[in-house]
């Protein structure tokens, strides 16, 4: 492939203003061999007009139509590409400027791979670089568990190799690519997959994306089960394919936990989807070391059950929390009024923003066997979101629940676990929303002498 022609896919549906610098990044790109099919689900917005005005400067092959989903949008983009080599964008994406010119200088050197890709830098609204993730190299076991889910924003695909294979199932509405690589795992073996640790496009990381959104999952999850048991129907058979099949949905449920808990700590999805995992499969060690991490959480492998740890009868209240000023290196962190306690938290989206803690030379005195601790904060979000954790600024934060503006007045509870001092101060942040303001009714540690008190978890809770 000396001067591969590429087709890039960009799927959009009312997308205006996000989508100009997705347009941008193409109109930067140092190779000039591409096409751009775009996709529209017949946008109501700007977004029409900025396509029509880019196609004065770029090669778009535009289709505007209403669709049935992304799934569907996609389908449509696969069948009009062209190219040798494809990758694949959303409104919500973009390359760097060398990334096309990058990718073909791996194929040069890996002519026969079915694909070719880096890794994705995440990108806060602000356009900062937040973090990166390197799919670990491609595994279809791992990957119909979701131990890996690969990225096809950083991965560019052999159009010719793969052949036939080169299309996305229509008929589910969302997780095409999860069905995708699979089907492309059956077929080709693992070095024809390559991927390197060089950034080559952005991706934000805000409620924009639908894969930030914390209410999306339940329908990811239902569509990957569904297209597992469609492609195990299609590709696989003999003795051990209801076991494979077990252990990818309980796999496809503790992703699902595990993406949750990065989006919105504390959400109480997480659980259930850690009880669905195990009712799948309850000898996944992936179930018992997740549940771990979590606070307020138990779980018993022997019989598969997930329970909620909640406060006993006998919960007392043993010390009110106190405040302190936010530092000033704490930017943007302020107190707009007293009574109730008014903050405002930190210009970062996950900044410090206000420490809690317990009067001076209090004696908590000794934990009693089995006992348990409880950190209470009574809030209510006026505006945003906040996180409510232990733990100071130089330690891991523990047991972090994410409290929104539509929770009205809530109070957000934290169990302690035996590791934990109970002088351990309450930390308040941004929530990944910059910039919130919170009201703090009351705060205090209580002690339940019983241990034992848990709610079983169930599916839909």
């Amino acid at each position: 492939m000396r001067t591969p022609k590429f087709s890039v896919l960009l799927i959009v549906k009312n997308a205006f203003p996000i989508v100009v610098g997705t347009l941008d990044s193409l109109k930067a790109q140092t190779y000039r061999n591409f096409d751009v099919v775009v996709v529209d689900g017949a946008s109501t917005d700007g977004t029409l007009a900025v396509l029509h005005e880019t196609a004065k400067e770029l090669p778009l092959h535009i289709v505007s139509e209403p669709d049935r989903s992304l799934a569907d949008g996609f389908a449509k983009a696969l069948g009009r590409a062209a190219g040798d080599i494809v990758g694949m964008l959303c409104a919500d994406e973009r390359y760097y400027p060398n990334t096309l010119e990058q990718v073909v200088k791996w194929f040069e050197a890996e002519p026969n791979a079915v694909m070719c890709g880096g890794k994705v830098d995440f990108i806060d609204e602000h356009d900062q670089v937040i973090g990166s993730h390197l799919t670990a190299p491609f595994n279809l076991p791992a990957h119909l568990a979701c131990e890996l889910v690969p990225s096809n924003l950083s991965s560019f695909f052999n159009r010719r190799r793969i052949g036939n294979d080169f299309r996305f199932d229509a008929e589910v509405p969302t997780c095409p690519d999860y069905e995708y690589w699979a089907r492309l795992g059956f077929r080709f073996p693992l070095p024809a997959f390559k991927r390197y640790d060089v950034s080559v496009a952005q991706a934000y990381r805000t409620r924009d994306s639908m894969s930030y959104r914390a209410e999306s999952f339940t329908q990811f999850c239902r569509d990957k089960l569904t297209h597992l048991n469609n492609v195990l129907a299609r590709e696989c058979g003999g003795g051990n394919v209801e076991r494979l099949r077990w252990r990818s949905s309980a796999g496809i449920h503790l992703w699902a936990a595990e993406q949750l808990s990065g989006i919105e700590p504390g959400h109480p999805d997480i659980l259930a989807h850690c009880a669905a995992a195990a009712r799948y499969d309850r000898s996944y060690d992936r179930v018992a070391r997740f549940v771990a991490t979590i606070a307020n959480a138990r779980y018993d492998a022997t019989s598969g059950i997930v329970r909620r740890v909640v406060p006993g009868p006998r919960t007392a209240a043993v010390a009110p929390y106190g405040w302190s000023m936010p530092p000033s290196y704490w930017a943007g962190a302020a107190v707009l009024g007293y009574d109730p306690l008014t903050v405002q938290t930190a210009r970062a989206p996950w900044g410090y923003s206000l420490q809690m803690s317990l009067p001076d030379r209090m004696h908590i005195g000794e934990r009693s066997n089995g006992g348990q601790y409880w950190a209470r904060i009574d809030l209510e979000v006026v505006e945003g979101r906040v996180g409510i954790s232990m733990g100071a600024p130089s330690q891991n934060l523990f047991g972090e629940k994410v409290v929104a503006q539509a929770a009205g007045r809530a109070t957000a509870m934290i169990p302690l676990t035996p590791d934990i001092d109970p002088a351990t101060p309450v930390m308040i942040r941004s929530g990944g929303r910059p910039s919130s303001v919170l009201r703090v009714y009351q705060g205090e540690l209580l002690y339940d002498p019983d241990s034992d008190a848990v709610a079983a978890i169930e599916l839909g809770q």
